[in-house]
């Protein structure tokens, strides 16, 4: 019975490694691919991209692994606080791939 509550602790502990994971990509990594250009240099204009999304639906999964990790760890959540800040962490990934990738 202890190793139950020992593997349960170590999903948790991996599901909010993921999601700090994933809101960090989801933070840094642009969202065109060669908006770091301008960065370095303001007078050289960007290439448009050649209609390419990878990189959005890239973040799309990665949103989808970031909801799962929080759905995980509202499932084997012992109090409603705990299911609360995970619900609201997933919905605060949610808003922040909307707010950057939602055209």
């Amino acid at each position: 019975m202890k190793s139950a509550g020992t593997a349960h602790r170590l999903v948790r502990l991996v599901a909010w490694l993921v999601f700090a994971w994933g809101a960090l990509v989801l933070l840094t990594l642009p969202v065109r691919r060669y908006d770091w250009m301008q960065q370095v240099d303001p007078s050289i204009s960007a290439p448009p991209d050649a209609g390419s999304d990878n990189g959005a639906l890239f973040m799309l999964l990665l949103l989808g692994v970031i909801v799962a990790s929080q759905v995980a760890i509202m499932t084997l959540a012992k109090t409603g606080r705990e299911r609360t800040c995970a619900l609201v962490l997933a919905l605060v990934a949610v808003a922040l791939w909307a707010s950057r990738f939602w055209r």
